[in-house]
């Protein structure tokens, strides 16, 4: 690993920056590809700009229409101007700290909730206004009656210039290790009319559609709803991956038709390998566990989403939704390990899986709203979905166990050479019936009455090899069982809008059922709960430059049926997982209020309180050898609090921000017979600073704190307290007319702790240069990667009494001569 002090990052950064700055005055302007490629990173990359927001109702909207881009700009180098907004440099976007969970174009669903397949391969030239709101969710918006969910997304406004042609780019880059991407983006609109195609072939762990090639991401953004229930992966590695989406929308007729339709393939192949080091506070020790891990894993998924809008009359209605995904996996594991206690070795591990996995799903919904009377808010709804679910996975494990007494001898051996057999195939069933009316003007009283069903016989079949034909059944290991459950839900609200307020104020009456039969025991278990959770939602917007929102929401946290079911699960013979028939739903009241500011200062103030009673939580036994067994439970006590802030104006000539956080939050967990209260205090702070010239170049710098202490009730001798750093910059020069010579360098830091003796320190730098041809359609890239070979793939996570730091392998130093051609055109006027 290389290592190096913050102080190097900054002198590099501000040596270029004292270049750049002699070339001319700076005026704002777009940059180009000016964050590193993919990094192994979820800390945010913080970017602002001098434009300010404002607020259209309860929308907050960048006016980008006239802002001044470089050619072949795509929508995430847009939004990086844009106060306010973080962009990690996997592409996750967030806007005060909340994350963006869906993306719009002209208020258009595409590709789910990828945000990155949009923003890395749109011509950002073609956003007139950048949206951000909390959509409601489709159910509420066709019954109009809100149930209080919000989702963070962003809506592109396209120009009006844009709606009547088609653009894109196709790319190909390889070296001579053999590394390769390959992509390509087609958008095409005309009026209500959309349609996007999208590729991608790559094995420089890009998993996702990006604009160049980089390490190992985060998240994968195609595998939707893939899940292995012998969990045989070591990690993400560095895949490789082929892709390809499509997206169709168009409206007609009207308002009567409209049609939006999604396709997508992935095909996913990596051998990550990983090191995990976790440390558990016991009441009077530390059990230390480590291990080493390696897999093969693949995957192939097809999924489709489609609605179709129909609307016969100007007072009724008709949504259908279809939805469907085929999804197989084929997996191989191998992991090595030992257990200490306070450093005196009591276990060692070698644990193998292979397994293949299935699922499909398939569903639609059906649904019919009218208008009675007069008035409009007068509505009478219905709808019915269905869905069925099939998930198989067959596979096998061995494992062989050993455990040591004090003086190092060897007491016991332990090994599992077993089949297993893992199976739901739920059907679900669901519907509601619903009715507003309007009590006066601005005011509509909302009712509503839905169920949901669902009926399964999981199946969980373990075999021992006995005569070496797996056929032998072992019953503490096996289950078969029928089981239903029942969700019953009665909603009143009370909704409205003011001349600057809007408000719902409603409550849910919600009835749970769960009744289990165990096939092989014949005997029942049956649980009745009814429980109300009321919701208050405030807006309140005086002018285009301020907005206070308030809401609270209380839910319910409803127990699986793997969580039900008492059968144990000995996939890591370790770590056996037990259920727990005895579950109640637990129960969260959850407050939040922002008040946002844009005037010469762009002020964004966020402050949350979550607090938790009957939470499903986990109670760990531990004995004297490491072993170890997990099983949920019901506890009182949970809670979170925290604020952020963050500020933005223009400075010198600069686009400057600042941000500060402070959280705090409890946790309760079980460890051994003893209730463990888990306080984490957490705070930090940072800075960002931007310059952008259209003809000379770009400058970026972002710096931000953390400082993390946990204390652990059962063993507070044993707190576990460290620094963290990240720092980001970026010089992106123009001034060579055709071409663009980049670096930029990403430096983390993470101080040593009582349970993690050494300091983690990685940088992270990469540079290119490019050329354009062609009058900027085309574009050769020679970029270099990684150029200290650093290791990226760490990172360090704390969960309860659990502290864990794992190394991953990433994508080390490479480089990529590659070529991008852009084209747009008009379509031919008839």
């Amino acid at each position: 690993m290389y290592t190096v002090k913050p102080s190097i990052l900054f002198a590099l950064l501000a040596f270029a920056a004292s270049f750049a700055y002699g070339q001319g005055k700076l005026v704002q302007t777009a940059k180009r590809d000016t964050i590193p490629v993919k990094i192994d990173s979820l800390k945010p990359v913080t970017v602002t700009a001098s434009m300010r927001p404002r607020m259209k109702g309860d929308t907050l909207e960048f006016n980008t229409e006239n802002m001044i881009m470089r050619h072949n700009s795509v929508v995430e180098e847009l939004l990086r101007r844009l106060p306010g907004l973080q962009i990690d440099a996997d592409g996750t976007i967030t806007y005060n700290g909340e994350k963006i969970q869906h993306l719009l174009v002209d208020g258009e669903d595409i590709f789910g909730s990828d945000p990155t397949m949009v923003t890395r391969n749109f011509d950002a030239g073609k956003i007139a206004r950048v949206q951000i709101l909390d959509r409601k969710s489709d159910q509420a918006v066709f019954t109009g009656i809100d149930d209080g969910t919000r989702t963070k997304t962003l809506n592109l406004v396209l120009k009006e210039s844009a709606k009547d042609g088609y653009f894109g780019k196709v790319e190909a880059g390889g070296d001579a290790q053999g590394y390769y991407n390959a992509n390509g983006a087609l958008a095409a609109f005309r009026d209500k009319e959309q349609f996007t195609a999208l590729g991608l072939a790559s094995n420089t762990g890009i998993l996702g559609f990006s604009n160049g090639s980089g390490n190992s991401s985060s998240s994968v953004s195609f595998l939707n709803g893939n899940s292995d229930a012998l969990g045989a992966s070591a990690g993400t590695g560095i895949p490789k991956f082929a892709a390809a989406a499509l997206h169709y929308a168009n409206t007609w007729n009207g308002p009567e038709d409209h049609l939006v339709a999604n396709y997508q393939y992935s095909h996913f192949f990596t051998q990550p390998v990983t090191v995990t080091q976790s440390l558990q506070t016991q009441p009077d020790s530390v059990y230390g566990q480590f291990q080493q891990s390696q897999s093969v894993n693949q995957q192939v998924q097809h999924w489709v989403y489609g609605i179709y809008d129909w609307a016969p009359t100007t007072r009724s209605g008709f949504k259908f939704i279809f939805h469907g995904s085929n999804s197989q996996g084929q997996n191989q594991y191998s992991s090595s390990g030992n257990g200490t206690f306070n450093d005196t070795l009591v276990n060692s591990s070698q644990r193998s899986i292979q397994d293949k996995v299935s699922r499909q799903n398939l569903g639609g919904n059906i649904a019919w709203r009218t208008q009675i009377g007069m008035h409009p808010e007068n509505i009478f709804s219905v709808n019915l979905g269905l869905t069925k679910i099939d998930n198989v996975t067959n596979g096998y494990l061995y494992s062989v166990n050993r455990f040591f007494q004090p003086n190092g001898i060897i007491q016991s051996v332990d090994t599992v050479d077993q089949r297993k057999q893992i199976a739901n195939h739920p059907l679900e069933l669901g519907g509601t019936v619903n009715y507003t009316s309007r009590l006066w003007k601005g005011a509509v009283v909302g009712l509503s009455y839905g169920f949901h069903f669902s009926g399964d016989k999981p199946i969980q079949a373990t075999f021992d090899r006995g005569d070496g034909k797996y056929q032998q059944t072992v019953d503490t290991l096996t289950s078969n069982l029928n089981t239903r459950t029942t969700n019953q839900i009665v909603t009143i609200n009370l909704q409205g809008k003011t001349r600057h307020l809007s408000y719902t104020i409603g409550n849910n009456m919600i009835a749970y059922g769960y009744w289990q039969k165990d096939m092989l025991t014949d005997s029942m278990l049956r649980l009745h709960y009814l429980n109300l959770a009321p919701r208050i939602l405030l807006n309140y917007t005086p002018n285009p430059a301020t907005n206070v929102n308030f809401n609270y929401n209380a839910s319910t946290q409803e127990p699986s049926v793997a969580q039900l079911q008492p059968v144990k699960n000995n996939n890591d013979p370790l770590h056996i997982t037990l259920g727990n028939p005895n579950l109640k739903p637990g129960f969260t009241q959850a407050f939040q209020l922002n008040i946002h500011r844009f005037k010469t200062w762009i002020i964004n103030l966020g402050i949350n309180l979550n607090l938790s009673n009957n939470s499903i939580s986990t109670k760990t036994m531990t004995d004297s050898f490491g072993r170890q067994i997990s099983q949920p439970v019901n506890v009182d006590g949970g809670r979170t609090a925290g604020m952020n802030v963050s500020v933005n104006r223009k400075v010198f000539g600069f686009d400057a921000g600042l941000s500060g956080a402070i959280s705090y939050s409890r946790t309760v967990n079980y460890v051994n017979a003893d209730l463990n209260r888990n306080d984490v205090y957490t705070g930090g702070g940072g800075f960002s600073l931007n310059k952008y010239d259209a003809d000379k170049y770009s400058l970026q710098l972002s710096t931000n704190f953390t400082y993390f202490d946990q204390v652990s009730s059962i063993n507070p001798s044993a707190p576990v307290r460290y620094w963290t750093n990240y720092d980001q910059g970026s010089v992106t020069l123009f001034f060579i007319k055709g071409f663009e010579l980049n670096t930029s360098a990403v430096y983390t830091w993470q101080e040593k702790t009582s349970t993690f003796t050494g300091n983690t320190s990685v940088l992270l730098w990469n540079a290119y240069v490019s050329r354009n041809f062609l009058h900027d359609k085309l574009v050769a890239k020679f970029q270099f990667n990684n150029i200290l070979d650093a290791n990226a793939g760490i990172s360090r996570t704390n969960v309860a009494n659990v502290n864990t730091e794992t190394s991953t392998n990433i994508l080390g130093r490479y480089w990529m001569l590659s070529a991008v051609y852009h084209f747009d055109k008009k379509f031919k006027r008839k």
